[in-house]
C-alpha cells in the first residue's frame, strides 16, 4: 500500500499544474467515525468512488489546482486504493505529546496529528512550499522536497 501511495504523490508531484495550491490525503481503512465533513456544498461532478489509478491521478491533479472548487480540505482514498471522497474538512485532536519539528503551517499539522487517528493507514501532504510528506502513527515516513 504504500508503494502504491508514494507513486500515486510523486506523479502528482511530477504532473502538477501552474496553478498547484498543494494538496493533502487521507488513506483510510473504515470511514465510519473518521473526523470529516464536506467543504463543498455543490454537487460534485465527479463519479465516486474511482478505483482506475489513471483517473485517480487525473483527478487529484485537477482538483489541487486554484481553478478549482474542489481545491481545499484533504481528499480520501479507500484501503483498496479507491478515492472516496474530495474536498473534506478533516478535524484532528492536537496531539500535545507529538513532537513537532517544523512550522510548515495547518495542512501539515492536520496530516500530521490526523496519521494518529484510529482507521486512518497514513495521512499526505504535497505542498508548493516544503515539497512531499507522508505520515503514519504520528511519523514522517517519507519525505521528497520539490525540484
Amino acid at each position: 500500500m504504500i508503494k502504491k501511495i508514494i507513486n500515486l504523490c510523486n506523479d502528482i508531484n511530477k504532473l502538477k499544474s501552474k496553478n498547484f495550491e498543494g494538496i493533502g490525503l487521507v488513506i483510510y481503512s473504515d470511514i465510519n467515525e473518521l473526523p470529516i465533513a464536506s467543504m463543498n456544498t455543490e454537487k460534485t461532478t465527479y463519479d465516486l468512488p474511482i478505483s482506475s489509478y489513471d483517473d485517480i491521478l487525473k483527478t487529484l491533479i485537477e482538483i489541487s489546482s486554484s481553478n478549482s472548487k474542489f481545491q481545499d480540505g484533504f481528499h480520501l482514498l479507500s484501503k483498496e486504493f479507491k478515492l472516496t471522497h474530495i474536498s473534506q474538512y478533516f478535524s484532528t485532536p492536537i496531539i500535545k505529546n507529538l513532537i513537532v519539528t517544523n512550522i510548515f503551517g495547518s495542512r501539515y499539522r492536520t496530516a500530521l496529528y490526523g496519521s494518529c487517528i484510529p482507521n486512518v493507514l497514513f495521512t499526505a501532504v504535497i505542498s508548493k512550499n516544503y515539497g512531499l510528506i507522508i505520515f503514519e502513527n504520528g511519523k514522517e515516513i517519507y519525505k521528497k522536497e520539490l525540484n
